[in-house]
């Protein structure tokens, strides 16, 4: 009797460790989700001349171009979660110009690569290499109105590449964070051993959103290195807005000043600033117009080596939807306080202006 009480006990035992294990074998483990984004363009400037180009990714003059494919793969587990943004094509090697050079022509580089840990749903920490703070546009042409860039961006940091921290609380939020110097994924190809510093506080509403940033780091070559173009200490002061003003019509606002102190020579020191502002009108789900408009001041050629110049830029983008391809007709108008661009016949002229069609596909 007792042994087969004893057999029913331990068959009951083994029927339940059975159930729990199948319970536990058939819980979903957490799926790697994946997107991703292409562009192309046609670009034609008027006096046929790709160097009136002065802004990223935009460098030719007709020509039928390819921008950028991009793959993002993220997978999260518990607290635990990495991203990685692979991009491939002449944008991505515009955006990782540190990781490559003219002679090895390299078109597939790791974007952004970055781990997260989550503490709480408020506080998290970020380690690896991520898309910078300051600016309003951003990198992948799929994710801006206008397909060519800003000079506020083209001439902002990249990318950072160390660790940091983001609190929110309800609407606002605070991030800091120490990196490798600005645009370099290892601070062994930088010729120094400083660190860059960034930092952001932010204000997220129902229809708008503040953003205040800062990045500063030396950039002084390491001893005994062999670097000594590096004796710029850049800091930039950023703010970022942006407003909804109803269903069809959005604005924003990027204004950036960078102050460029050379630690050996004080007589070098630099500045410059943008203002930038943009707006963009839904006439349809699948029909939009965006404006940006610039203001760009390098009176002490800290980045195109002209003394007293500033450029003011206007751009306007068409946006024709359908589904998650975007068709994008644009034209720009720079003009320059400078003799800053040139014309047809190869002399100097203060003003250049381009045509653009271009593609973007996000999947």
């Amino acid at each position: 009797m007792h042994m087969k009480k004893a057999t029913l006990i331990l068959a009951l035992m083994l029927t339940s460790n059975l159930i729990l294990a199948q319970e536990e074998g058939t819980k979903t483990p957490p799926a790697t989700t994946f997107a991703g984004s292409a562009d192309a363009y046609y670009k034609y400037d008027f006096a046929n001349d790709f160097s009136n180009n002065k802004t990223s990714f935009t460098n030719s003059s007709n020509s039928f171009e390819l921008g950028m494919a991009s793959i993002e793969a993220s997978h999260k587990f518990g607290k635990a979660s990495v991203f990685v943004d692979l991009g491939f094509g002449k944008r991505a090697a515009d955006f990782s110009y540190n990781d490559t050079s003219p002679d090895d022509n390299a078109t597939f580089l790791i974007k952004q690569l970055n781990f997260t840990y989550e503490f709480s749903d408020k506080f998290k920490i970020i380690a690896g290499s991520f898309a910078t703070h300051v600016g309003y546009e951003l990198v992948d042409a799929v994710d801006n109105k206008n397909y060519s860039m800003s000079y506020a961006f083209t001439n902002g940091p990249f990318f950072n590449t160390g660790v940091k921290a983001q609190y929110t609380a309800g609407k606002f939020g605070i991030m800091a964070g120490i990196t490798n110097p600005t645009d370099f994924k290892t601070a062994l190809d930088s010729g120094t051993d400083q660190k860059t510093y960034i930092a952001q506080l932010s204000y997220t509403g129902e229809t708008g959103a503040v953003y205040l940033n800062f990045t500063s780091g030396s950039n002084n070559p390491a001893s005994g290195s062999n670097n000594p173009a590096s004796d710029i200490n850049p800091t930039q002061y950023d703010i970022v807005a942006t407003k909804k003003l109803g269903d069809k019509f959005g604005i924003g606002f990027n204004g950036t000043y960078a102050s460029l102190k050379n630690d050996s020579n004080g007589s070098l020191d630099a500045s410059w600033f943008a203002l930038v502002g943009y707006a963009n009108y839904a006439f349809s789900d699948k029909v939009s117009l965006a404006y940006r408009i610039e203001y760009f001041d390098d009176k002490d050629a800290a980045k195109y080596g002209l003394v007293d110049n500033n450029v003011f830029a206007n751009t306007l983008s068409l946006n024709f939807k359908e589904g998650n391809f975007t068709f994008i007709p644009e034209i720009r108008l720079d003009s320059s306080s400078k003799d800053f661009f040139t014309k047809s016949n190869g002399s100097a002229t203060g003003s250049a202006g381009n045509i653009l069609f271009a593609t973007t596909y996000s999947f």
